[in-house]
């Protein structure tokens, strides 16, 4: 791996602890949104890093940080880093703020509790290096960093947040996580303030520098690049056109690449990831805010170029948008091109995975979430401040990445109702992204506990006086508590049953406690959780998993082999009792709603399929004991599911498929229950059938569902 030239960052200060958040703001940031405004913010300590070679400290001087009787100006912050807030009141910063920003006027803001090690970067190229086992937060003011992985040692994690401070009630969010032996050997970040923290016993070494877009970065075969950017903590980055490293690969020959993006694009914005290779004639790697959350690809090349652009220029838009994608270049000997393996089953829908890794959305995009969910808050003492306080903090997370504007094609729309003696409603399905939960609400004192039945039929009110009438909508109820669920709660499994309501159970129970059976009953099946608290991205995935459902002339039908949450993993089927041929059946199917004749791929699929047929409610009984299945032979004697899975399970009966010239067509027969053989027949026979659609999911309504 080819050395460059490195910068030398210098430590600058180890924090004490006290505070209770940490907040990053860049130059831009203070001057439209911070200074003479009521902003106020309770960290104990308050930093200025500027960018190293600050032009304007005259300006400086007329910017204050004041805090009760204390005021420091900026420019005398220059000399100390750091103050501590002296009392209780809370920070605010006034003054006159007269320059642009721009040229060398650039710095860091951080409000924050912590005691990590801050480090600056130098305008001067210098080599260093580093060599730890605790936190540091990195700090380049005007964006742009770029680490070479000395080395790695330990058994452990080493962790890249965006943003300072312990956790994300401090605005610092998650990255990546690597192992050593997965520790990729270039990062470039493009945020002006990342915290990196190694496990206890990892410790590693960077070079590092300025991200310099005018010096390749040199890779070898087995080399990883990462490259990684959020808005979430602070945004600076959104402001103008970013020229990201070119990569050129050593010895000097085009080498495969394989390029994996995890992520997000504020739809706001027009944001855009470009990479650009050489390999075959040359190539473009495009994602934005239309991208799925997680894409892989395979290119072969021997220089690239990298650009992150972005039209959210104006302060507001920097304060807001909220960009956040990390990209994983791999590079590897030339290789033929890949071929896609063959489909084994599409039985499961609606994936809602977690990365093992990042905690972030797998192929989904929480933007595109649309379901209804109010939140109960417990405001008894059962609950308790410290549990209710986080409980205020988990929803003014995950409500940030959905999205709330009734204009959009996907919205969510979120209410919130704090339960004490009585229901007090804070959001009637109307909260958005600029609202807070965080200090509206206080433990009720003198009650013990809440009546949850009370508290429930106050949320179902809300859902059901406010239902959607553009298109059906998965309605949720989502309960947050620290005491047992006592009484009859027969009304709430009807609830459940009849009108299709999900309610997720998050339990603030103490660690190393058992589960509350009553809670764990009231929750719907696989909505239960007594460990999420301090996740936010777990929320979202109950909501992703909410969000699977099928309209009211579909019935659902649950993979029994994935997540019980997702109630509409196998599909969406649809008796069809009246005998059709079976090139009918298909485009009937096909015609209604973009369906196909149900694929049976397990004995489990089978029965559901027949009692959907013969014993379902409401539907008419078929007039034959024959029935279309998904699966038909084609011209060259293969045998096809209508699905295109390459599934090897049969459960053909005796002596089929029949070797009959017209038996090319497979049907399932009801009188061999509960085998349910299949037979090969005559296409143009006239039998009922099931048609399979695709659930409604994130991302997708439906076809006729609006």
């Amino acid at each position: 791996l080819a050395m460059r030239l490195f910068v030398y960052s210098i430590p600058l200060l180890f924090l004490l602890s006290g505070g209770v958040g940490a907040f990053v703001y860049s130059c831009i940031e203070t001057k439209y949104k911070l200074i003479n405004s009521d902003f106020e913010q309770f960290t104990q300590f308050l930093c200025l890093v500027p960018q190293q070679g600050l032009s304007n400290v005259e300006a400086l001087k007329k910017i204050y940080a004041r805090a009760d009787d204390f005021s420091i100006s900026f420019a005398d912050l220059l000399n100390v880093t750091c103050v501590e807030r002296p009392g209780k009141g809370a920070w605010r910063i006034t003054g006159e703020h007269t320059t642009d920003c721009l040229g060398y006027e650039e710095y860091s803001l951080i409000l924050t509790s912590s005691r990590e090690e801050i480090r600056s970067f130098p305008a001067t190229l210098q080599t260093g290096n580093v060599e730890t086992g605790s936190p540091i937060v990195y700090v380049c003011p005007q964006t742009g960093m770029q680490f070479n992985k000395g080395m790695c040692a330990g058994d452990g994690n080493i962790t890249v947040y965006t943003g300072a401070g312990n956790g994300e009630a401090e605005h610092r969010y998650k990255m990546k996580s690597w192992r050593c032996d997965d520790f990729p050997e270039w990062i470039i970040s493009l945020d002006n303030v990342i915290t990196v923290v190694p496990d206890s016993g990892v410790t590693y070494k960077f070079i590092y520098k300025l991200n310099d877009v005018y010096s390749n970065i040199k890779v070898s075969p087995s080399d990883r690049v990462t490259v990684l950017s959020s808005g979430r903590s602070d945004n600076l980055q959104n402001r103008w056109r970013q020229y990201v490293n070119g990569i050129s690969t050593w010895p000097n020959k085009e080498l495969s690449l394989s390029v994996r993006y995890e992520g997000t694009f504020d739809s706001r914005f027009d944001g855009n990831f470009y990479i650009n290779g050489d390999g075959s004639g040359g190539w473009t790697y495009h994602f934005n805010n239309k991208s799925a959350p997680a894409t892989y690809t395979e290119y072969s090349a021997q220089t690239i170029d990298m650009t992150y652009a972005t039209n959210a220029k104006s302060p507001q838009d920097i304060w807001e948008s909220e960009d956040n994608f990390v990209v994983k270049l791999t590079f590897g000997e030339p290789a033929p091109p890949a071929t896609w393996a063959p489909i084994s089953s599409t039985d499961t829908y609606c994936g809602c995975d977690l990365d093992k890794t990042t905690g972030l959305p797998e192929g989904w995009n929480p933007t595109e979430i649309w379901i209804d969910v109010v939140v109960i808050l417990d405001t008894s003492e059962a609950m308790g401040q410290q549990s209710l306080n986080k409980a205020t903090e988990h929803i003014d997370a995950f409500i940030g990445s959905l999205t709330t504007n009734w204009n959009s094609e996907f919205y969510t729309r979120v209410g919130v109702i704090a339960m004490s003696d009585k229901a007090e409603v804070l959001y009637n399905l109307t909260m958005t992204k600029a609202d807070k939960v965080s200090g509206k609400v206080q433990i009720k004192k003198g009650l013990a506990s809440i009546n949850v039945l009370d508290a429930l039929a106050s949320t179902w009110n809300m859902l059901s006086d406010n239902m959607r009438l553009d298109k059906p909508t998965r309605r949720v109820i989502y309960y947050m508590t620290d005491s047992e669920a006592t009484g009859d709660l027969s009304v709430v499994d009807n609830l459940k049953t009849n009108e299709n309501l999900i309610v997720i159970v998050n339990d603030f129970l103490p660690s190393n406690s058992g589960e509350r059976p009553g809670l764990k009953k009231l929750a719907s099946p696989g909505y239960y959780s007594s460990n999420i608290q301090d996740n936010y991205m777990a929320s979202i995935q109950f909501f992703c998993k909410a969000n699977c459902f099928c309209t009211p002339d579909k019935v659902a039908y649950a993979n029994p082999n994935s997540d019980p949450a997702t109630q509409a993993s196998g599909g969406c089927l649809r008796a069809q009792p009246n005998g059709e041929s079976f090139a009918s059946a298909r485009s009937s199917c096909d015609y209604f709603y973009a369906g196909q004749i149900a694929s049976i791929h397990d004995a489990s699929k089978a029965d559901f399929v027949q009692k959907l047929l013969y014993k379902g409610t409401g539907v008419l009984r078929p007039n034959s004991d024959y029935y279309w299945i998904g699966y038909s032979k084609l011209d060259d004697g293969q045998w096809r599911w209508e699905d295109k899975s390459t599934d090897p399970y049969v459960n053909w009966g005796k002596d089929e498929p029949s070797a009959a010239a017209v038996a090319k067509c497979a049907y399932g027969d009801a009188t061999s229950s509960p085998d349910l053989f299949w037979g090969a027949g005559n296409c143009n026979i006239a039998f009922p059938y099931v048609c399979e659609y695709v659930p409604c999911s994130v991302g997708y309504k439906c076809p006729g569902h609006n």
